[in-house]
């Protein structure tokens, strides 16, 4: 069930955060690492909502209680209908915070308008990126 913060109300987004199941080739994540469910328009409205979530993430707060060590951290955006530069900001951010602490973050379900934003500002290159279609991950230039 996505969760829906209480104090917006009528928002535009969901978010819906599992654990336990972002292992494995297909996201080429090392070990377990939560999987953030992302679903409608990530924008100004809903990006600090956002923001919180995957901060307490990256930091390895809100993972079962520990953190991961080092700290991988799936987002899947099959879902997202609309991101502006508002909603980049929010990934850039959880990507330094899991960067600092060695892990990477992968984005999954990635849809052509996300991967030709993505493509327009040289993301694609930071973040390790799953197509929606494709089921690979593309491995980001350090």
């Amino acid at each position: 069930m996505p969760l829906i913060p209480p104090d917006h109300p009528s928002p535009a987004f969901a978010v819906r955060i599992r654990t336990g199941t972002g292992t494995g080739t297909r996201t080429g994540t090392r070990g377990t690492a939560p999987v953030v469910e992302l679903h409608g328009e990530i924008d100004l409205m809903a990006a600090p909502y956002i923001s919180r979530r995957l901060d307490g993430l990256a930091r390895g707060e809100e993972h079962g209680g520990g953190a991961v060590h080092p700290p991988d951290l799936v987002i899947d955006v099959a879902g997202v209908t609309f991101m502006d530069c508002r909603g980049l900001s929010v990934l850039v951010h959880a990507h330094n915070l899991i960067s600092a602490r060695h892990g990477r973050l992968h984005l999954t379900g990635v849809r052509p308008h996300l991967r030709k934003l993505l493509h327009l500002t040289g993301l694609d290159r930071t973040f390790a990126v799953q197509d929606a279609r494709v089921g690979r991950v593309s491995a980001p230039c350090r």
